[in-house]
């Protein structure tokens, strides 16, 4: 028999994931990967990413912002991206997601070796996915309920394939046939729609979205060519 090639005690971390996807999420299968990852895939993976149009000059500029308050955005007017960011935290009690310094995290784990095998080029990228994540969730529309989540992680995955974003298709169409068939619909409908709209917009992995906390949403909309999504429950 061939030897496998996914490696098995990764794969039983994987079937956790699939039992019970909110108990094991994508959030930890995506650090365990890297360190029996075949090379193959992590070379894939960089050169996917490395062919995105434009990703080569952000990744090296290594923007990363400092986190935000939400004092910074008590002022935006009404139907700026920023009054929209304010709104989307508030709302559905994310505030505390502003205080969360992922980089920090990503360091540790690199200072602990679990992501020496990680290409630099892509653990950049996850540090600014997460910081610009919920910018992304009020450009597209995508709500924080499972499945506009759901929606936002193909939205993701149609622009930049990233593993990150792969394993949470696995996990969830992993889930959808082996344990919870009845949720097939939906959530293939949010990750179709999710996918759509990512192949339609231009990239929006690659702006400082910071910086366009004063731009009305509806113009940062035209510019990305994005038609939002009404929120996905």
């Amino acid at each position: 028999m061939a030897e496998p090639i996914v490696n098995r005690d990764f794969a039983e971390k994987f079937m956790t994931a699939v039992d019970r996807p909110f108990d094991y999420g994508v959030y930890y299968l995506f650090h365990d990967w890297w360190a029996e990852a075949p090379q193959e895939a992590i070379d894939a993976y960089h050169q996917e990413l490395m062919a995105v149009p434009g990703a080569r000059e952000f990744i090296d500029n290594q923007f990363l912002s400092e986190p935000l308050k939400l004092a910074d955005l008590e002022g935006c007017a009404t139907g700026t991206l920023g009054e929209g960011y304010y709104r989307f935290l508030t709302d559905n009690g994310l505030a505390e997601n502003l205080a969360v310094d992922y980089r920090k995290f990503n360091e540790k784990l690199s200072a602990k070796g679990a992501l020496d095998r990680l290409p630099a080029d892509i653990s950049y990228m996850i540090v600014r996915g997460f910081q610009i994540h919920d910018f992304l969730h009020v450009l597209t529309g995508f709500s924080s309920k499972p499945l506009g989540e759901l929606a936002q992680a193909t939205f993701h995955f149609a622009q930049l394939r990233f593993p990150y974003h792969a394993m949470r298709v696995a996990v969830t169409t992993g889930h959808m046939a082996f344990v919870n068939p009845g949720a097939t619909a939906a959530a293939m409908d949010a990750m179709v729609d999710g996918w759509v709209c990512g192949r339609s917009a231009k990239n929006t992995h690659f702006t400082i979205w910071e910086d366009e906390l004063n731009t009305p949403l509806d113009d940062l909309r035209a510019r990305m060519s994005i038609t939002p999504r009404p929120p996905t429950s």
